[in-house]
């Protein structure tokens, strides 16, 4: 009689697999090329806001250039004292705004340009300087280029003409309410624009008239 010998089945060997020991060092998507993402986004913004001022700068100057245009327009005609003061006091706040957002843009520019220092600049450092070109004062450094002399010199230029038809109707309608009321708001309104145009560099860029 055969007796049949039980089956026995031989255990299988768990095969373990090795970690590298360098496997915590990999590089994962959010380590890769982390410095190279701020770079790009601060240069993004740079061009982003660079692209904004130079928009804003040029509407600017396109808006002063039909102003200009239309005062020529209005000397052609002898018009009422009264429409005459309430129109010149409207053009004037057309230049005011005008000259504030070319005021801003050329002081967004001119902080664009200053230099950065590699050694001492961090990435909010940066960030924080971007913010900074939009407030209301001009990098010292800052210097007017010829053509934006000569942009704030007509602003200038056309805020005087502008103070000088209020004059003349003034003295012509001394007893007119409202020919007073538009005469004063062009007063300080004009002289609102003359001084943003100054503070950019100072009087001195101003020494040509530009009509």
């Amino acid at each position: 009689m055969i007796v049949g010998a039980p089956l026995f089945t031989a255990p299988k060997l768990a095969t373990e697999r090795t970690t590298p020991a360098s496997a915590s060092a990999a590089v994962t998507p959010e380590t890769v090329g982390a410095g190279d993402e701020d770079s790009n986004a601060l240069s993004r913004l740079d061009n982003f806001v660079e692209s904004a001022a130079l928009s804003r700068k040029a509407f600017a100057e396109d808006r002063l250039k039909h102003l200009k245009e239309r005062m020529n327009t209005l000397s052609l005609f002898n018009l009422a004292p009264g429409f005459l003061a309430g129109h010149t006091a409207r053009m004037a706040k057309e230049l005011e705004s005008a000259a504030t957002d070319f005021a801003s843009a050329f002081k967004t520019l001119a902080g664009l340009e200053q230099p950065a220092n590699p050694d001492t600049a961090t990435d909010g450092a940066v960030l924080t300087a971007y913010l900074d070109v939009m407030a209301d004062d001009a990098p010292l450094s800052a210097r007017m280029s010829p053509e934006d002399a000569e942009t704030a010199a007509s602003f200038m230029n056309t805020a005087y003409h502008l103070r000088g038809v209020v004059e003349l109707i003034s003295d012509d309608a001394r007893d007119s309410a409202n020919v007073r009321r538009s005469a004063d708001s062009t007063r300080n309104t004009t002289d609102h624009v003359m001084t943003i145009m100054a503070r950019l560099e100072g009087p001195s860029v101003f020494n040509k008239t530009f009509w």
